[in-house]
């Protein structure tokens, strides 16, 4: 699991917490169906509300799309089936959200609940509650999750949230191009490409299916990084920077090798043109990207077919994953009402209509396979990538301020290694001194 090394959280909240959470009343405990019952009375903390008197939880809440009515529909559903609680959702604008906790938190009026990211976990998972001291088997419940995500709610082997939704990187491709250029994609898991079998297909779409480019990749940070681990290289180990490999420079060249030969166009990275619009205009045959860009392409493409594919392989099967969590609070009052409503809506039921409602996908393995309005067999195949995803992504990704501290000198290194003015071998060096500042 991840281990944070250092934290961002200011001394204050620290005190805040120490303050805050020093009742020594031990949590109540949940049981891993999502339904609450009492431990002994020595080993409960105690619900802020009188017997028979209404709970009230706060849940701090961001929203991308239409997954605020989709959570909303799940709090009423929830508040139909406990009638003494009541949970009000208050949006905020996300790049206040890691502020508002925290300042909530040193305030003393810690929210009950709030929707999270990797990123705000890392900042603020002190003042989260650790799930496994209010559920029975909490391994049986992170069972019941993508093992490629557990690193961005496991921090310190504390389990500071559980996720409602993830994305995955993934290829989306120009059917009506491969059509033309008789080429048949992978239809199953068994017959995925290697790297260089979908290199030759990229090649044949290009001369033969009425296309300019084979593939444009949405940037040299997070969407690249999904080569990176299919070549079996990563950024960061438990230890210290891990770029510096053999994995990592054979991903680099082969990855300059691809703008080399103009199957991905240098403009994308070295000229500002939008991969999406590129894509869109029918200029390109594959577009690396992910599942949030379904719905943009249902919307906006009218003049071929497209389609969703599994991405080749090299030593690795492998996405990066994204996503979003529910966290509770400790300080509110009403924990164990808090914990209770994050395992009813991560349970299989209520997540699996939060995410057709939302057209997100499932982190649940058993909702791998959901009855979308929309696109189905799309997001089946971005949930198989995930499955097959290694850990070193999330344990990247999900490492306190690592894309604060790498995304720009890793976006700046790609683009001067395919301007030609460093090789691979000095783009990882580069990156391994950048990175050691993340364990300092």
């Amino acid at each position: 699991m991840k281990k944070i090394l250092s934290l961002t959280l200011v001394f204050t909240l620290i005190l805040a917490m120490s303050v805050g959470c020093s009742s020594g009343n031990a949590p109540s405990q949940a049981g891993s169906d999502g339904s609450a019952h009492e431990s002994s009375p020595a080993g409960s903390a105690e619900s802020s509300a009188e017997p028979g008197e209404k709970v009230v939880l706060d849940m701090l809440w961001f929203a991308d799309g239409a997954e605020t009515e989709a959570m909303q529909h799940i709090i009423d559903d929830y508040q139909a089936l406990n009638p003494n609680v009541q949970i009000n959702l208050l949006e905020v604008p996300y790049d206040e959200m890691t502020n508002k906790i925290m300042m909530s938190v040193v305030g003393g009026e810690p929210p009950a609940l709030a929707r999270t990211t990797e990123s705000i976990l890392s900042a603020c998972y002190d003042a989260t509650l650790d799930l496994a001291e209010y559920v029975d088997d909490i391994d049986g419940v992170l069972a019941q999750f993508m093992p490629s995500i557990h690193n961005y709610f496991v921090i310190n082997d504390k389990v500071t949230a559980l996720p409602t939704d993830v994305t995955a990187n993934g290829m989306i491709y120009n059917k009506t191009a491969f059509d033309k250029a008789g080429v048949t994609v992978p239809a199953t898991p068994d017959d995925i490409w290697t790297w260089d079998e979908f290199v030759t297909a990229l090649e044949k779409v290009k001369a033969d299916g009425g296309v300019q480019f084979g593939m444009v990749i949405d940037n040299p940070s997070h969407r690249w990084s999904t080569m990176l681990y299919q070549f079996g290289g990563h950024f960061l180990g438990e230890d210290g920077p891990a770029f510096n490999s053999p994995e990592t420079i054979q991903a680099l060249t082969f990855t300059k090798e691809l703008f080399d030969k103009e199957i991905v166009p240098k403009s994308t990275w070295l000229g500002g043109e939008d991969p999406n619009n590129m894509f869109r205009s029918g200029q390109v045959a594959v577009h690396l990207s992910g599942n949030w860009m379904l719905t943009n392409y249902r919307d906006n493409i009218k003049d071929f077919e497209w389609g969703v594919t599994y991405m080749p392989k090299a030593k690795n099967r492998s996405s990066t994953p994204g996503g979003k969590q529910l966290a509770a609070f400790g300080g509110s009052g009403v924990e164990k009402e808090a914990v209770d409503f994050i395992l009813y809506a991560t349970s299989q039921e209520a997540n699996a209509k939060y995410c057709v409602e939302s057209l997100f996908l499932s982190p649940r393995l058993d909702n791998a396979k959901l009855d979308y309005p929309f696109g189905k067999e799309h997001f089946e195949v971005f949930a198989n990538e995930l499955e097959h995803t290694v850990p070193d992504a999330s344990f990247d990704w999900g490492y306190p301020d690592f894309a604060g501290v790498a995304r720009t000198p890793q976006n700046e290194g790609m683009y001067e290694m395919i301007a030609g003015n460093i090789t691979p071998e000095d783009h990882a060096a580069n990156m391994e001194k950048v990175l050691e500042e993340l364990y300092q």
